[in-house]
């Protein structure tokens, strides 16, 4: 009976000597091999006996633990924490998501349009350290004509040997605009529209188009009139100089067709889709 279920040892009875008694060995080796089956339940420090089932924490915790490295390993709070975060930005630097919520999450930013750059270049939407991979990208991606470079007092200039040099130079680097616009997809060779580039921005429009139809058919009618100059002038009345009145050629029951010109007016200031508004972000 090496542990109780409370984890209590106790030692078989009948095992304590007695002054001037002879020792037995039926009363010395049963509380030698209860302690021999007890010890073999111990959870050794070396780490050398492994666990043989289940082990409750009775509402404690294990502390002082190293973080896991392998398959199978225990992990800590703080690696479970770094998990947690990483989870939450996952997504590569530059990405652009659309959020039901009315401010960018931790490291996002709204993208509208404004600069960032480091903590000393008076960048409009962020100037902080932590916007330096973001501006790395973006010079690296586009153009000084796609996206002008500012120095710190806003004002566009050149481009220096690096992003990093620039950072470090505290310029503001734009950022593209999605505020009010759909996100759309490069033509990417498909040839659709070859000017669908990424960083390209687009004005609302209506594709060309007609409205073909024909007037409502009207019956057999003639058009009456006068010809002749009269003594009282042009269009005199019939027998007062010579003014003779008559009437047209019939040309039978007909129809006129027409189309429409382009639509370009309405009261409207876009045409749209259905649509549900985002926060359209970019991942620093």
């Amino acid at each position: 009976m090496p542990f109780d279920s409370n984890g209590v040892y106790s030692l078989p009875p009948g095992y304590l000597a007695v002054t001037g008694q002879t020792i037995l060995a039926a009363q010395h080796n049963p509380p030698l091999q209860d302690l021999a089956a007890a010890m073999s339940q111990v959870l050794l420090r070396s780490g050398v006996a492994p666990l043989s089932g289940n082990m409750s924490a009775a509402g404690f915790k294990i502390t002082n633990a190293a973080n896991g490295s392998a398959d199978g390993d225990y992990v800590t709070m703080a690696q479970l924490s770094e998990v947690i975060a990483s989870i939450g930005s996952s997504a590569p630097t530059g990405a652009v998501k659309g959020f039901r919520r009315k401010t960018a999450p931790a490291g996002w930013i709204v993208e509208n349009g404004g600069t960032i750059g480091s903590a000393s270049s008076g960048a409009t939407n962020r100037a902080n350290a932590d916007t330096e991979d973001l501006f790395t990208l973006l010079w690296t991606e586009f153009t000084n004509t796609e996206l002008p470079i500012q120095n710190s007092s806003g004002v566009a200039t050149t481009r220096g040997a690096s992003a990093a040099a620039d950072f470090v130079a505290n310029k503001r680097m734009p950022l593209f605009d999605s505020r009010t616009r759909f996100l759309r997809g490069s033509d990417n060779s498909l040839g659709f529209d070859p000017t669908l580039i990424v960083g390209v921005s687009q004005a609302d429009i209506i594709k060309n188009h007609v409205h073909p139809g024909e007037t409502e058919e009207d019956g057999d009618h003639t058009h009456g009139y006068l010809r002749g100059l009269g003594s009282t002038g042009i269009g005199a009345e019939p027998g007062t100089g010579g003014a003779t009145s008559g009437t047209t050629t019939g040309t039978g029951r007909h129809k006129h067709q027409f189309e429409t010109d382009n639509n370009t007016g309405g009261s409207a200031t876009e045409t749209r889709p259905r649509s549900s508004v985002v926060l359209f972000c970019i991942k620093l």
